[in-house]
């Protein structure tokens, strides 16, 4: 039988992406990177998620409808993989409630000290999900340059080494999800100070541009609390380097910060950060689920 020569585009076309993936590709053909979908699976901004923990504790049907009842969209979901099962599992849940998840991976400072480690634990990952085919969107790395125990008495040129490590990790990261899983999308949690340093000269490379780049990644979610955030104005003041930097910013804020004013001081920091900066303002990611009063209840009291 005469094999038919497909063209180009016919090569690259994965049925299992949505529609929006190919209508929407720029002309070199990089992938869209986003962090929520809307109720009709399409990209969008107004993202509203954070960071999931304790997957364990009531199982995966439990997170996803307890995140769901929260009105997230997205989750940057704690990974495992040797828990395979568990993982996987929790995968499924939340995209049934049409979720998007990231994995959350190279949770540890150790990796600063051994950045080339970054490739090959993120290419483990995504290896892991092609094998099981997970629905996944994105791959989100918590690994924090001031965490590690010589950055807070270390003097510039110390923290500079440690940040420079942090961003050749990122790179790491970039080339593995560029190599096995393309079209996914990379985000970190940063300090909301570092493109602050940087433009009082006191950091390399910690601007906005500088870690939100082709080569490096696709959104940043600077960690907006332990004694920064508390009020609106606080968040925006914080949020600001970030996003005039012209960086695709989601804001992470503490639940523990606000608790019953937490609907209302995320309304206000939409409604401005959307007018300022419509361009680059991407949603909020909430830290995290397990801080929720709620966490842990029956799903029928779950406010």
């Amino acid at each position: 039988m005469e094999k038919k020569n497909k063209n180009k585009e016919e090569s690259v076309i994965n049925k299992n992406e949505p529609d929006w993936y190919y209508n929407n590709k720029k002309d070199n053909n990089r992938f869209i990177p986003y962090m929520c979908v809307d109720e009709n699976s399409q990209p969008s901004k107004d993202c509203y998620g954070g960071w999931f923990y304790k997957t364990n504790l009531y199982g995966p049907v439990y997170n996803a409808k307890f995140a769901k009842l929260k009105n997230w969209n997205y989750v940057l979901l704690t990974a495992n993989v040797k828990q395979k099962d568990l993982l996987i599992s929790n995968v499924k849940e939340f995209r049934k409630q049409n979720i998007a998840v990231h994995l959350m991976t190279l949770e540890d400072i150790i990796y600063l000290d051994n950045p080339g480690m970054g490739y090959s634990l993120m290419k483990q990952l995504l290896n892991f999900v092609n094998e099981y085919n997970l629905d996944i969107q994105g791959v989100h790395i918590d690994c924090e340059p001031h965490g590690h125990p010589n950055w807070k008495n270390g003097n510039q040129e110390v923290r500079n080494a440690i940040f420079q490590n942090y961003i050749r990790l990122i790179e790491e990261c970039r080339q593995a999800v560029n190599e096995v899983r393309p079209n996914i999308t990379l985000s970190a949690a940063v300090a909301w100070w570092y493109s602050s340093l940087t433009k009082k000269n006191k950091l390399d490379n910690g601007r906005g541009y500088d870690l939100v780049n082709k080569n490096r990644l696709d959104f940043v979610i600077p960690m907006i609390y332990d004694g920064a955030g508390g009020t609106a104005e606080r968040v925006l003041n914080c949020a600001e380097d970030y996003l005039s930097d012209n960086a695709s910013t989601v804001i992470g804020i503490a639940y523990a910060d606000y608790n019953e004013n937490l609907s209302s001081t995320v309304a206000t920091i939409v409604e401005r950060s959307k007018m300022n900066h419509p361009d680059y303002f991407n949603g909020i990611a909430i830290f995290s689920n397990h801080h929720y009063k709620d966490w842990g209840k029956n799903l029928d009291d779950i406010n």
